[in-house]
Formats: C-alpha cells, sequence, structure tokens
C-alpha cells in the first residue's frame, strides 16, 4: 500500500490511538477474559460476537469476518480511505503529522491537490452568492420544487453570462491562471484570452465522501440556449467522474436499510431528496464504471438502478447491470415507463408512489428475461421455444437450486414447457470442474488448486498461525506447499522483515496487503487464540508434504501419457524417473 508517511509514523498513530477507547465511541463494550465483547457494528446481530483485544490493538467479528486495526476499523465507520482515517486519528489524539523531506515531488503534489480543493470551495460560494442576486435562476429552481433548504443543503449555485466573472473573481483571492486552468474551470482561447468554462447555468458542486468540492456539473435552463443540457468539469488532479458519485457525501448517513438507488443526473438525486428519499447517489452522465461498484460495495449490500425510462436511459441500465453482476451487491432494477425519470416519476406520483415502485424492482433475472420476451412473440410456437432456449442460459447463472426451481416454475408458466425439463437443461448447462480434487503445479513452484483437500486447507492454516507466533522458524517453511497466493505472500513479507532485523509488527504487516480479505484473515489468524504447539506444526508440515508429492504425482503421470502420444522416449524416460523417486521418498518417509 503506497503512503504519504512511513511504516514508523502509522505505528506512532495506532499506538496512540487504543483501539479499545476508539471503538467504544461507537459502540458498547463489555470486557470478557482480555478481550472486550460487543454487537459488531458492520451487520445486525442479537448475540454479540465483535471482539477487540487491546494486548493486540485489533477487531475480529467472528459473525460476519470483518476485522483489523484502528485504522480500518475509522476507514469502514467514517467511510474514509486510508490517508484521510490516518489524519482522523491523528487530529483525534492532537497529533501533528510530519512529511516526508525525500518526497518533495508527493509532497508538491499534495500541496496542489489542496489547492484546487480551496479553489473550489471559493468557486462554490460564489455560484451560491450569484444565485441570491438571479431572480430567473431563483424561479427555475422554485418551479423545480426545489426548497431553500434544499439549496443550501447542495449549495447550488448560478454562473452568470459573462465570460470571465468567475475568473476575476479567482484573481481576487489570489489563486493564478495556472491553478484556474488546472482545476478546469478557466479556459484559454487560441488567442490566449481566458474565459469561464460555466456560464448562464444552474451550478451544481460535486462533493467528495469527505466533504470536499472537486468539480461541478452546470445545467441549463431553458431548451433554447447554446451548449449540452448538462456540462461536467473536466477530469483534473482531483476529479474523475469515474471515481465520484453524486451525493454520496450525503447518501452515506442515510443507509440504515443497506440500500442505494442509483439514478442518473443530479436533478433526480435533488428531486428524491427532496421528497424525503434520501439515499441516492448518481454516476456523473451514465458513465457507470467498475470502480462506482467497488465503492457502492464499501457502503451497502443492495442497489437499485433508477435510469431513465428511455432507449439511452435502458442502454445504460445494461451496462451497469453487468458491471454490478461482479460485484457482492444485491442487484435489482426500477424498469421506468419510458417517458419517465426518477425526477418526473417522483413528483407525479409522490414519495410513496417511488418507495412502492422501488419495492416492486426486478432481480437481474427478471430484468434479463424481460429483455428476452420482447424479442420473442410468446403467442407463437416458435417463439415461445426460443424463450425458452434463451433461458436457460440466463437461469445458468443462478447459485442456488432453489433460485433455478424458482425460475425454471416461471419459464414454464410462460412458454408452456415442462419445468422439470427446464430445470434440468439448466443444470446441465452449469459449468462443473472436470477434476475435482486434482492439484496442479504452477509457473511459480506454487500448488494451485482446482480444489484443496480441506485437511490441506487446514493444515496450511496451523503452519502460517505458528509462524505468526513463532517468527523465528519461518526460514524453515515449504513455501512451494502453500495453495494459496496469500499465504505465499504474507510468508515472504515475514522473510523480508526477518532478513532486514525488523520487529515484526501486524499492523505493518496489514499495510502490505490491500484485499480487504486478505487484510480480514491475517486479522482472524492473529485473532485466534487456539494454541498451535510444535507437535501440530509438525503434523501439519507432514500433511502438506504428502498433498503436494501426491499433486506432484499426478502432475508428472499426466505429463508422461502426453509425452507417450508424441513418441519422446527421452522426455517420458527423464519424466518416469521424477516419479519413481518421489515415490521412493514417499516410501522412506513411511507416507505411501
Amino acid at each position: 500500500m503506497t503512503t504519504y508517511y512511513s511504516e514508523e509514523v502509522i505505528q506512532s498513530v495506532i499506538d496512540a490511538n487504543d483501539i479499545v477507547d476508539v471503538t467504544s465511541g461507537y459502540m458498547t463494550l463489555k470486557r470478557v477474559g482480555n478481550s472486550f465483547k460487543g454487537k459488531c457494528p458492520f451487520h445486525n446481530e442479537k448475540t454479540a460476537s465483535f471482539t477487540v483485544s487491546r494486548e493486540k490493538q485489533l477487531y475480529h467479528c467472528f459473525g460476519c469476518g470483518a476485522g483489523g486495526n484502528v485504522i480500518t476499523f475509522i476507514m469502514e465507520m467514517e467511510k474514509l480511505p486510508f490517508m484521510d482515517a490516518l489524519k482522523f486519528l491523528a487530529a483525534r489524539v492532537n497529533m501533528v503529522l510530519p512529511e516526508k523531506q525525500n518526497q518533495q515531488e508527493d509532497h508538491q503534489a499534495y500541496e496542489k491537490k489542496k489547492r484546487l480543493y480551496e479553489l473550489h470551495r471559493q468557486t462554490a460560494n460564489y455560484y451560491y452568492k450569484i444565485l441570491k442576486t438571479t431572480p430567473s435562476a431563483r424561479e427555475y429552481l422554485s418551479q423545480r420544487s426545489i426548497s431553500q433548504e434544499t439549496i443550501r443543503e447542495f449549495g447550488l449555485g448560478y454562473a452568470s453570462e459573462d465570460w470571465s466573472r468567475l475568473t476575476d473573481f479567482l484573481v481576487t483571492k489570489g489563486f493564478t491562471l495556472t491553478e484556474m486552468l488546472d482545476s478546469g474551470l478557466v479556459l484559454a482561447s487560441e488567442s490566449k484570452r481566458h474565459y469561464d468554462r460555466f456560464r448562464d447555468r444552474i451550478m451544481f458542486p460535486i462533493v467528495n465522501p469527505r466533504g470536499q468540492i472537486v468539480g461541478f456539473g452546470g445545467r441549463l435552463m431553458t431548451t433554447g440556449q447554446n451548449g449540452p443540457k448538462y456540462l461536467n468539469s473536466p477530469e483534473t488532479p482531483i476529479f474523475s467522474k469515474s471515481y465520484e458519485l453524486y451525493n454520496l457525501n450525503h447518501c452515506k448517513n442515510f443507509l440504515d436499510d443497506g440500500q442505494i438507488v442509483i439514478v442518473e443526473g443530479y436533478m433526480d438525486v435533488i428531486s428524491l431528496y427532496e421528497k424525503g428519499i434520501k439515499n441516492t447517489v448518481a454516476a456523473l452522465g451514465t458513465a457507470f464504471t467498475p470502480f462506482h461498484g467497488k465503492i457502492l460495495e464499501r457502503y451497502a449490500n443492495e442497489v437499485i438502478i433508477a435510469f431513465d425510462g428511455d432507449s439511452a436511459g435502458k442502454s445504460a441500465t445494461e451496462k451497469a447491470m453487468n458491471i454490478l453482476k461482479k460485484t457482492s451487491l444485491n442487484v435489482k432494477i426500477l424498469n421506468l415507463p419510458s417517458n419517465e425519470d426518477p425526477d418526473s416519476f417522483v413528483q407525479k406520483y409522490g414519495q410513496q408512489g417511488f418507495l412502492d415502485a422501488v419495492a416492486k424492482a426486478l432481480t437481474i433475472v427478471e430484468y434479463e428475461l424481460g429483455l428476452l420476451k420482447k424479442h420473442n412473440d410468446l403467442s407463437q410456437t416458435d417463439g415461445r421455444l426460443r424463450y425458452g432456449n434463451e433461458s436457460i442460459n440466463v437461469l445458468k447463472q443462478l447459485e442456488t437450486s432453489l433460485e433455478v426451481d424458482y425460475y425454471s416454475k416461471m419459464v414454464a408458466g410462460e412458454t408452456g414447457i415442462n419445468q422439470e425439463v427446464i430445470r434440468r437443461e439448466v443444470m446441465r448447462s452449469k459449468k462443473r470442474p472436470d477434476n475435482p480434487v486434482q492439484l496442479v503445479e504452477s509457473t511459480h513452484n506454487v500448488v494451485t488448486p482446482q480444489k484443496i483437500p480441506r485437511a490441506y486447507q487446514n493444515a496450511q492454516e496451523v503452519v502460517i498461525r505458528y509462524c505468526l507466533k513463532n517468527p523465528e522458524i519461518i526460514d524453515d517453511v515449504p513455501i512451494d506447499f502453500l495453495t494459496d497466493s496469500f499465504y505465499h505472500e504474507l510468508i515472504n513479507v515475514l522473510l523480508e522483515k526477518r532478513k532486514t532485523g525488523n520487529r515484526i509488527e501486524v499492523n505493518q504487516m496489514m499495510s502490505h496487503f490491500e484485499d480487504s480479505k486478505e487484510v480480514k484473515k491475517l486479522v482472524e489468524f492473529m485473532m485466534n487464540e487456539d494454541e498451535v504447539s510444535r507437535s501440530d506444526y509438525q503434523d501439519a508440515l507432514e500433511i502438506m508434504n504428502r498433498f503436494y508429492n501426491e499433486a506432484q504425482l499426478d502432475r508428472l503421470s499426466e505429463q508422461i501419457k502426453r509425452e507417450s502420444t508424441t513418441g519422446n522416449d527421452d522426455e517420458v524416460a527423464r519424466l518416469t524417473n521424477q516419479l519413481i523417486e518421489i515415490k521412493k521418498m514417499m516410501k522412506e518417509n513411511g507416507r505411501h
């Protein structure tokens, strides 16, 4: 993980913020033995399974698997990235974070971003004040049923039609032309004259989850005006529309049900907010990206795609749906009429009408089957058969037999095809591994599983846990026996720290892993109180050795078969000798 501060500085922040003190500010903890327990803040539970260790300065939930140190806890609770969580904790204990003197380039980039944030803040205040003195802009928002309270909440403003009014204002605030051009709010003509990007538009500040204004969206008030209806800030050092979601800064505070509604535009968000529906975000334009999906996974467990009902909205819906399929989120689609968008729909039917529509939102499978029905005439036999065949490709994505049964019955009712026939075809088309217990060797000499036997998995966990408690034996661990790339990397990190003579600190080790699942696994190992003895470790090594050697035998046998068909006798002889040597070694060790 790349950070602006050294491991020593990060560790000093961790040391200054006792994890029990920090977590108890968000929940009720009770001492149980050497640890503290409470109900997990990351999932609903009746019995407390969230454990905090003052000794290890770690937390772990034995219910949902959440785990980490004081920094990851603040990242999750406050929805902050790593650097902002570090600064949050430093400020909590009045600690001044030093700058790395040998990171001059990074420091200059950091200072540049600070200036751009300030420039955008000043600009937002400027647009807000101009709105107050522009009757036509205020009247437009009034006609759109936007209240003064909502205008203040979202910081809405107005960019006048003058060509350089914002430019002149920013000069008075001490910003340079270079900074203005870097912000994208000021442009330069071919003749080197400078002018405002946004003119005669209602302005929507784009605020990131930390409350910093990073860009703007501008909307024309009438169709007769020149230019696109919506205009966004360009890509800058602090803004990318592929990484930001409009209103996430507000939305994150209204997620009691873990659900987020995704809409297309600024006015959709604001109209829904005005009606009391506050768990909404907008992709800027319809450019929904995989990174947006990752962001939503941090905040919600379910998303409702509520794009416009026109053809462009339907196309955007399919793109977003295919991206969100690859996340852990439960995804549903609000199928609006072709002449409606969320803004017009909520104006027409009110809060309850929109909530009723959300409650009836379609699952991905229902939506995809609906698309198939539009392309097949179910009143005709060939149309029903074609739909039945095409639906099988949709249903084979389902993970549980319960889901397959449910949707097979639905398709059967629409086509007249027997439900069991559909179900059988779905199950037949679902992919199965050809050899579920085979182990193969990767190019990195790491045993890679197609399916790892449970005994092999357990043995590896025992070895890793013993290494973490007894780092002096790490040099003796046979890395080639490990099947998980995370274990492989973890051992390499431990080896590197041993070579450099550094003390092994779990909090510093966590900074080497960006994948949250890997961090949770590391914490789970450290929080496991079950004792692993030297004897347990030796037994686990023997189990790993046996499975590893059996995997090599399988691999060599397959290679011998392949080479035999090509007539390559020399290679067959070489591989056969290897196989014999492994069998001989296993026999000598009494393992075969």
